[in-house]
């Protein structure tokens, strides 16, 4: 065979390996085209960009940006983030246009290159991965446009006493910043209006869609069923629910589990006890908070000993369906093993304990500061006693020393 040939056998075996490394890559994104329509000069834009990989393999991802556009858009992962198989990483696309841009379209793409952990941990870097493009289309417009649309609103069912709870999610659809008004009404079975409120309080940036929360009062209407119509902009929305007798509906705050961030400290060492803490009930749990029980154990004669109860600083509202962490701190000054009973206490009521175990470890003492103390009056009191008397002779200790002799005798 020619030395030709072996160059070209060589490089065709380089080319497969580096072929089905990249073939074994499979990375995906969508949309596959961003628009950013009607921007204004200086305005802001927000997209979303789904990332996956149908691979077993975890990969590592680097985002570029050009055209254009490039020095426009900061992407939140940006530069590397990391894609793990099986789940998507959503990354949140900003545009920000200068203010001195002139009017017209712009493009540019967004690249996204991945390549094996491995890999790129053997030093072989992203060279040999695969990647997915992102073209990006930039409208921009002289003309400032106020646009926004309800995209949904829901309520639940409440109880006399306890307030309306009515949320609203509004997309701002134009290329300014706005702040939307909402209006409500609420009709009772009869179609009689008997409570309006309305609401101008939240900032939107363009593109953006927001959480808008309404409350009204219980306290001027009675028990029944009632009809909300919410108005925003052009849309409306007609919801309906109930106001029901207190203590209709079920108040149930579940403690998850009780955990420490460190199972061994040492003696006068800050402990974190976090409880996670869940409202499956019907309504909001208002002012819950952890108590805790902390038990010194004797395992010899397998008994506890009560050693401090407290409640957390932290004072939690906890919405319908949500799961939260409650913080409490406590400080062992004993070395042993601790066991720590948590409940959560809210309106009158408290649930099942949880309990967690905390050893602390014995600190030897530190004498440092005390011999430190005593060299120092050793020192001064030896400067003293050899330092000349009242005759400008005798030493003090030698004088001291004489007169005890003459006092024994």
């Amino acid at each position: 065979m020619t030395r030709k040939r072996y160059i070209l056998v060589f490089a065709l075996v380089i080319s497969l390996i580096f072929c089905s490394g990249a073939q074994a890559i499979s990375i995906g994104a969508g949309p596959s085209t961003l628009v950013f329509e009607d921007m204004r000069r200086g305005g802001y834009g927000e997209k979303t960009v789904t990332v996956s990989t149908s691979g077993d393999e975890e990969l590592t991802c680097e985002i570029d940006v050009t055209g254009d556009i490039r020095d426009w858009v900061t992407v939140d992962k940006q530069p590397r983030f990391d894609l793990v198989p099986g789940e998507r990483e959503k990354l949140n696309v900003v545009l920000q246009p200068p203010a001195d841009i002139d009017v017209g379209r712009y493009e540019g793409a967004l690249y996204i290159k991945a390549a094996p952990i491995s890999t790129v941990e053997s030093g072989q870097g992203l060279a040999v991965g695969a990647g997915v493009k992102i073209r990006i289309f930039v409208d921009i417009t002289g003309e400032e446009i106020e646009l926004y649309i309800l995209k949904e609103a829901s309520v639940m069912n409440t109880e006399k006493g306890f307030p309306i709870k009515i949320n609203a999610v509004v997309e701002n659809t134009g290329n300014i910043r706005i702040k939307p008004r909402i209006d409500v009404k609420v009709y009772d079975i009869s179609g009689n209006l008997v409570l309006t409120k309305s609401v101008k309080d939240r900032d939107i940036l363009p593109s953006i869609k927001s959480d808008i929360p309404i409350e009204l009062s219980t306290n001027d209407i009675g028990v029944g069923r009632y009809t909300a119509k919410l108005n925003v902009g052009d849309d409306e929305s007609t919801l309906t629910f109930s106001v029901l007798d207190k203590g209709t509906l079920a108040l149930r705050g579940i403690l998850r589990s009780i955990y420490l961030n460190k199972i061994w400290v040492g003696q006068g060492e800050a402990t974190k006890i976090i409880g996670s803490v869940e409202n499956s009930g019907e309504v909001m749990i208002e002012q819950a908070h952890l108590n805790v029980e902390v038990y010194l154990m004797d395992d010899v004669y397998q008994t506890e000993r009560l050693v401090k109860t407290f409640s957390s600083n932290e004072v939690l509202n906890i919405p319908v369906g949500q799961r939260v962490d409650i913080n409490a701190y406590f400080i062992p000054q004993e070395a042993g093993r601790y066991k720590i009973y948590g409940y959560l206490a809210y309106s009158g009521k408290k649930s099942n304990p949880k309990s967690s175990i905390l050893n602390v470890y014995y600190l030897p003492r530190d004498y440092t500061p005390h011999i430190i103390g005593a060299i120092v009056l050793v020192v001064v009191s030896m400067l003293w006693l050899s330092r000349k008397g009242g005759d400008g002779k005798t030493r003090r200790f030698k004088k001291i020393w004489g007169d005890y002799l003459q006092i024994k005798t």
